[in-house]
C-alpha cells in the first residue's frame, strides 16, 4: 500500500475580512471517522493508521451529541453513543501520532424523532433561546478541548438547515465569537448539499464547508451507471461550487463525500437507511468520478470521504470504503493530489 506524508494547513487571514480564495493552499486529503463505538475504552488507533497509509493528510473525528426530538431544547452527550471527552482526547492524540491532522466534527442526532423525516436538518426547538444556550455550552466545551489538544480544524456544526439561515446570523455571530475566544484554529461549518446556498454564517468562518451528497445519476437509470456519466455530473457541480466559493470569497471544503456500496448509490448517496443489494463496483465508480472531476482544482481546499468507521469488506452495504475497491480509488486520488507541485 502506498504511503504519502501529511500536508500542512495553509495560512488563513481573519474571517472577519472577506477574502478571495487563494490558490496556494495544500489540499486537506481527508477521511471521516465516526467515534461511534459504544465501548469508551475502544481504541481507534488501528483505523487511524490505515487511513494514514491510504495517503490521507487529515481525519475528521465525528462526535455525536443528542437531543430528544426536533422540538427539544436540551443537547446532551448520550451515555452509550456519544464519546466521552477522554475518548476524544485520546483519539486526537492517536491521530497526530499517525501523522494525521485533525478536524473535530460535531453533529446533532435525535434519540426519538417524531417522524421518519425529522432529523437535525429540520429542528424546530420549542424555545430558541434555550436551544442556542444548550448548543453553545456543548460547543464551547468542545472548543476548549480542541485547543488543549492542538486540533487543526473545528466545525461549529453540520446540516442544521432550519437554524443556519440569515435570520439566525446574530446567534451564530455570538457563538462563533465565543468559540474563537476558546479556540485559535481554523473554523468551518457544514451546510447540507441541497441547502448550502442558503447558509448564512460562512462570512464568520475560515472555510465554507458542505456535505456533498449530490446525485450522480437518476433513479430511473437502468443497469450500471457509466463512470463517464457520473464524472460529467460531478464536473457540472464543480463549476457551480467553485463559482459559489469565488462569490463568497471563502475557500471550499467538502466535509462529507460518501457513497453506499449498494446498487443505486449514485442516485441517492444520502439515503443511509437504504437496503439494496451489495454493489462494490458502483461505489468504486462513484469515487472514481469524484477524483476525475475534481482533479487539479485550485479552489477546493479539502475533501473528507465518509465514513471509515466499521469493518467494511465485500458483504458491507454501508458507506465505509474499508476493505473495498473504493479505498483503492481514494488512495489513488490522495497520492495524485499529494504529488502535485506547489501551487
Amino acid at each position: 500500500m502506498l504511503v504519502a506524508g501529511a500536508a500542512g494547513l495553509w495560512p488563513l487571514r481573519s474571517a472577519r475580512a472577506a477574502q478571495s480564495p487563494s490558490p496556494l493552499a495544500p489540499l486537506q486529503r481527508g477521511v471521516a471517522l465516526g467515534l461511534f463505538h459504544e465501548d469508551p475504552l475502544w481504541s481507534y488507533a488501528g483505523l487511524l493508521k490505515e487511513i494514514a497509509q491510504l495517503g490521507a493528510s487529515h481525519v475528521a473525528l465525528t462526535v455525536a451529541y443528542y437531543q430528544e426530538h426536533g422540538g427539544s431544547t436540551q443537547i446532551f452527550s448520550h451515555p452509550r453513543f456519544s464519546p466521552p471527552d477522554d475518548t476524544v482526547v485520546r483519539t486526537i492524540r492517536e491521530a497526530h501520532a499517525a501523522g494525521l491532522q485533525v478536524m473535530v466534527f460535531p453533529i446533532v442526532r435525535l434519540v426519538h424523532p417524531r417522524s421518519d423525516s425529522e432529523w437535525r436538518g429540520t429542528l424546530k426547538p420549542e424555545s430558541l433561546p434555550a436551544w442556542w444556550h444548550s448548543y453553545e455550552q456543548k460547543l464551547l466545551s468542545l472548543a476548549a478541548l480542541c485547543q488543549r489538544s492542538k486540533v487543526e480544524v473545528l466545525s461549529v456544526g453540520s446540516e442544521l438547515s432550519t437554524l443556519d439561515t440569515p435570520p439566525h446570523h446574530a446567534q451564530w455571530q455570538h457563538l462563533v465569537a465565543a468559540v474563537r475566544k476558546q479556540y485559535r484554529g481554523v473554523l468551518t461549518y457544514s451546510g447540507n448539499w441541497d441547502h448550502y446556498q442558503q447558509v448564512g454564517l460562512y462570512d464568520l468562518l475560515d472555510l465554507a464547508g458542505m456535505c456533498a451528497y449530490f446525485p450522480l445519476a437518476s433513479r430511473l437509470d437502468v443497469g450500471p451507471v457509466p463512470v463517464e456519466k457520473m464524472t460529467a455530473a460531478w464536473q457540472k457541480k464543480r463549476v457551480e461550487l467553485e463559482q459559489f466559493a469565488q462569490d463568497l470569497k471563502r475557500p471550499l471544503l467538502l466535509t462529507e463525500v460518501g457513497y453506499l456500496s449498494q446498487r443505486g448509490a449514485a442516485a441517492w448517496p444520502w439515503e443511509e437507511g437504504a437496503q439494496k443489494p451489495v454493489d462494490l463496483e458502483e461505489q468504486r465508480r462513484c469515487y472514481q468520478a469524484f477524483a476525475d472531476a475534481w482533479a487539479g482544482s485550485e479552489l477546493l481546499r479539502g475533501v473528507y470521504f465518509w465514513n471509515y468507521y466499521g469493518w467494511g469488506g465485500r458483504a458491507s452495504i454501508g458507506y465505509t470504503p474499508r476493505h473495498k475497491p473504493a479505498a483503492e480509488e481514494m488512495e489513488r486520488y490522495f497520492l495524485r493530489e499529494a504529488a502535485r507541485p506547489a501551487r
